[in-house]
């Protein structure tokens, strides 16, 4: 390393670079700036290379973090699919709390589920000085538990004996002084809208959590309600099955149902753990359920459909009772399975989201033994998707970063920006086509998901950005992309610009592109798919200095008007607007203004003395129309910005 610093320490600003990727700490970074600083000639060199160290050391900081942030989530899918193949609830209870532990580096971890009388036993610790802890009943209401059961939120205490907020009992505090604890954090483990626990974590020394410590315990505690659930509907299961083996007919359907169960958890196991992902959880799952099987994500899109093990295409999700799977199952109290004519239907959700909806169409229905089979199935594929998502939210921010930089900002270390964009897959050195989506909120996900696949498939990008869905997609034609990107973002408002290579090129696409969106909902053009040389005499608005021709052809036609209603509040663009759109009808022109003809008369004679008579005939009349047209779509702006 001492090399790497020497070495550095000649090359200039690119030696920085040269010191993160291999891995320097933050003491190289000092030794290489005390060097610099000791070769530089004066002030100004000085004061590069103190900007210089500053930039590589907060860059040093988010590369750390940004690590530790993936090595939580990988941590964090691991364990969700290890607790979905734990069957025994109290070793199940107990890994939660030593994972818990592990992973936020705490002193305790200890697990209390909530009774009928909400008070909350603790069943499980790890880290505790002796036996003191476990088995300790803290009453409904007490303490920093009862708090978090009373609230439903999380709660934390930097001082646990000491914090006069907390509802405290002796025989509690007692404990918390044998095991030393000061520090107490607690989070509601929720399942079906009801919190049925508290995962909580300690410290013998003064520690507040961190939000990102409170957000992955958050995290464990749903996987965990998720997974007790699943251990709590196999045992009842099996206390089930114990109980009807007096019958014979009985026993043989159970033993059958058992058989079934446990061939369909070694597979769902084998499949998660292989990362197969909801497609071939569906698969398999499709091996032992007679019928079609699909998957319907939140949005009652299906994902995912099989039959007998094999793929199966262009299947839609099935109404419930009248309405969509999201519609009939976004009440908590309504989460559970729904059987109608030929058609069963059970939510796949955790306690605090919904996923989607697990859905078999089969012309005899399902018998009691595979409808359970399907319940079962969707917790494992409510882990699945949890962990899914958890990884793809990393993916995205970690796209948005990248397209944030190269359509908006200045890209000061062009090598090193190119290697890391590469790495997710754009090359930027070839041609792309920039897309601006304005899309409603309840279809951005959808849109920014099936752009997504489209941008990986072919050498792209996309992501959220200023409140749009951006894509950056490999293409050497505009119209075939159009074509592309048009089908997987259907009914949405897009502008699209290029194909263009290289990062300024690039820039100047994104702002061609959200321009054409803009215009396009300025025209009332919703829906629809454009670029520059498609918006006819509505192009020049998307250049700068086309602007500023709309700017001057606006102020030499309507200005007047536009600067007495800035200053008086007045209404006479509007007047003026509506009166031509009506075909210089007085009656029709009051009616849409809503106001009597004599005020219509009035306007009309002011905006006559501002303008002149002619601007109601002939060409002054349609470059009225027209100013006042390019007025609106360029939002109103006062004329100088236009």
């Amino acid at each position: 390393m001492a090399a790497k610093v020497k070495a550095a320490a000649t090359t200039g600003s690119a030696a920085w670079l040269e010191l993160l990727i291999a891995g320097a700490d933050v003491g190289a970074l000092e030794l290489m700036r005390s060097r610099l600083l000791a070769a530089a000639v004066d002030e100004a060199a000085r004061a590069e290379v103190e900007q210089a160290a500053g930039f590589a050391i907060r860059l040093h900081a988010q590369l750390r973090e940004h690590r530790r942030r993936l090595a939580e989530l990988h941590a964090l899918h691991e364990l969700t699919l290890r607790l979905s193949g734990v069957r025994n609830l109290d070793a199940l209870l107990q890994d939660i709390v030593t994972e818990a532990r592990r992973l936020l580096d705490v002193d305790v971890a200890y697990l209390a589920l909530r009774e009928l009388d909400d008070s909350l036993p603790i069943l499980v610790t790890d880290g505790s000085l002796g036996p003191h802890l476990r088995g300790v009943v803290i009453p409904a209401h007490v303490g920093l538990a009862g708090r978090v059961v009373d609230t439903g939120e999380p709660v934390s205490s930097t001082d646990y004996l000491g914090d006069p907020e907390l509802h405290h009992v002796e025989a509690v505090d007692k404990i918390a002084r044998t095991e030393e604890l000061r520090t107490i954090a607690g989070v509601p483990m929720r399942l079906r809208g009801e919190i049925i626990g508290v995962l909580m974590i300690a410290q013998r020394d003064v520690r507040p959590p961190t939000p990102n410590e409170l957000s992955m315990l958050g995290s464990l505690a749903s996987f965990a309600a998720i997974a007790i659930d699943s251990a709590r509907q196999l045992e009842d299961h099996l206390r089930a099955a114990a109980e009807t083996a007096a019958a014979h007919e009985a026993l043989e359907v159970q033993a059958d149902g058992i058989s079934r169960a446990a061939t369909l958890h070694e597979r769902l196991m084998d499949v998660a753990l292989s990362g197969g992902g909801v497609a071939k959880v569906i698969e398999a799952l499709s091996e032992v359920v007679n019928g079609v099987v699909a998957f319907a994500d939140d949005a009652d899109v299906v994902v995912a459909a099989a039959r007998d093990g094999k793929p199966v295409d262009d299947i839609a999700a099935h109404d419930v009772d009248g309405q969509a799977p999201s519609a009939a199952f976004r009440p908590l109290a309504q989460r559970h399975t729904l059987v109608g004519d030929g058609l069963t239907t059970v939510p796949v959700a955790s306690a605090d989201s919904y996923f989607g909806a697990l859905q078999v169409a089969t012309a005899d229905g399902l018998d009691d033994v595979a409808r359970r089979l399907l319940e079962r199935s969707a917790l494992t594929i409510a882990l699945v998707v949890a962990s899914e998502r958890a990884v793809s939210d990393a993916e995205r921010r970690t796209s948005a970063e990248v397209l944030e930089q190269l359509l908006t900002r200045r890209i000061e270390d062009l090598p090193g920006f190119t290697r890391r964009a590469r790495s997710l897959g754009l090359d930027v050195t070839v041609p792309h086509v920039v897309v601006v989506a304005e899309v409603p909120a309840n279809r951005s996900l959808q849109v920014l998901v099936g752009l997504e696949r489209h941008a990986h498939a072919h050498g792209g990008l996309a992501a959220r950005l200023g409140g749009q869905v951006v894509a950056v997609v490999r293409a050497d034609d505009l119209d075939r992309a159009r074509m592309a990107v048009t089908a997987v973002a259907s009914r949405t408002t897009i502008g699209v610009s290029g194909p263009v290579a290289g990062p300024e090129a690039m820039k100047q696409s994104y702002d061609d592109a959200a321009a054409c969106a803009s215009v396009l909902t300025a025209l009332g053009r919703d829906g629809e798919c454009a670029g520059p040389e498609d918006l006819g005499p509505y192009r020049f608005l998307l250049a700068r200095s086309g602007r500023q021709d709309v700017g001057r052809f606006i102020e030499r036609t309507i200005g007047p008007l536009v600067e007495h209603d800035a200053n008086r509040g007045a209404e006479l663009v509007k007047t003026a607007d509506v009166f031509l759109a009506a075909g210089r009808q007085h009656a029709a022109a009051s009616a849409d203004l809503n106001i009597h003809p004599n005020t219509l008369y009035q306007r009309l004679q002011r905006i006559s003395r501002l303008l002149g008579e002619g601007w109601r005939f002939g060409d002054r009349a349609l470059d009225m129309q027209l100013a006042l047209r390019l007025h609106r779509l360029i939002g109103e702006a006062p004329i100088a910005d236009a």
